[in-house]
């Protein structure tokens, strides 16, 4: 039996024990139980949260919809759109159906998109890296270079960081010649199937909000979301209602060849995807102190008093408490 098939199938003995619609005590009963449901079983931060800059309303987090997919037995399927750009630029829009597991109905849908044309994934922050070693650890100099006393302070590759210790001239090529800030990403195929889950949990958020109805007290998934302002970012998900009675044939199948393990981030994949936002933030907070001229001292003082036991400019620390860091410093 195909998958449309099956959706079809099921859709039709939804059909015959699914109410035409909802009583109000129903309706009452469903908004209260997800209600208990935050109470009881989520947590703040972890299933919900709220997110700086986007109002008072809580968010609702990956985590939080499944435990609403669990709690009103909610079966997704993800229907997937590939549209690839100039050559290396991949758009991926998802659709994301929910059927109810004990009757196979179909209660609802919802759409999200993510592209690799969005600042997160299409640039980078280069910064200036040491001729010598390739170490990201150049910095500027307070003091002339060694023996040079005559010579203006210069460039030197930060040795606690991991550098070479080597020093350089103020007008080295080497150094002065790097082209800095952002830069588009070389690598975009990297980010392909980073791209692919970041769609499908956006959808799966969208669908959950609207077949629970839970949208007065979640609002969609913004964690991954650009900040305001940003030009280059693409719009992330957006919830689409649906008949709770009909089914297109095929609609809502698992893409060919992908195994429910491709559809989200595996833990391994969530943490290189943190580690690559923790360095993009190192880079713009060094490139930050470097344009304030902020001394060694106080670098490592501001560092120990946010990140606290974390290895100074490791890429271990948390990208949230690097991006506090980021902002104290005015960017």
């Amino acid at each position: 039996m195909s998958n449309g098939d099956a959706i079809a199938r099921r859709a039709e003995t939804g059909m015959a024990v699914m109410p035409a619609e909802m009583t109000i005590e129903d309706l009452v009963a469903r908004t209260r139980k997800v209600y208990e449901a935050m109470q009881a079983v989520m947590r703040e931060g972890e299933h919900y949260g709220v997110i700086p800059g986007t109002g008072s309303k809580p968010v609702l987090l990956k985590p939080g919809a499944e435990k609403l997919l669990n709690l009103f037995m909610l079966d997704p399927e993800y229907t997937v759109v590939r549209e690839a750009e100039d050559g290396s630029h991949l758009t991926i829009t998802s659709t994301c159906t929910l059927y109810h597991i004990g009757t196979g109905a179909r209660l609802g849908s919802g759409m999200g998109s993510c592209s690799t044309r969005e600042s997160k994934y299409a640039y980078r922050t280069a910064k200036r890296v040491c001729p010598k070693c390739g170490a990201d650890a150049i910095n500027k100099s307070k003091f002339p270079p060694r023996g040079r006393r005559e010579e203006a302070p210069g460039w030197y590759c930060y040795a606690k960081v991991g550098g070479c210790g080597v020093e350089f001239g103020a007008e080295d090529p080497s150094i002065t010649g790097q082209v800095l800030g952002r830069v588009d990403n070389p690598d975009k195929a990297d980010q392909y199937n980073t791209v692919l889950k970041m769609a499908n949990k956006r959808s799966l958020v969208a669908a959950v909000l609207n077949v629970t109805a839970a949208s007065d007290i979640f609002t969609q998934d913004l964690e991954d979301m650009p900040a305001a302002g940003d030009t280059h970012a693409q719009a992330a998900g957006a919830a689409t209602s649906a008949p709770g009675t009909a089914a297109a044939s095929g609609s809502g199948a698992t893409p060919a060849g992908m195994s429910p393990e491709q559809l989200f981030e595996t833990p391994g994949e969530e943490t290189e995807r943190k580690g690559q936002e923790a360095a993009t933030l190192l880079s713009a907070i060094q490139s930050r102190w470097d344009v304030l001229k902020t001394p060694a001292a106080l670098r490592i003082k501001m560092w120990e008093r946010l990140c606290g036991t974390v290895k100074y400019l490791s890429p271990d620390a948390d990208p949230a408490v690097l991006a506090d860091l980021l902002r104290e410093l005015g960017a």
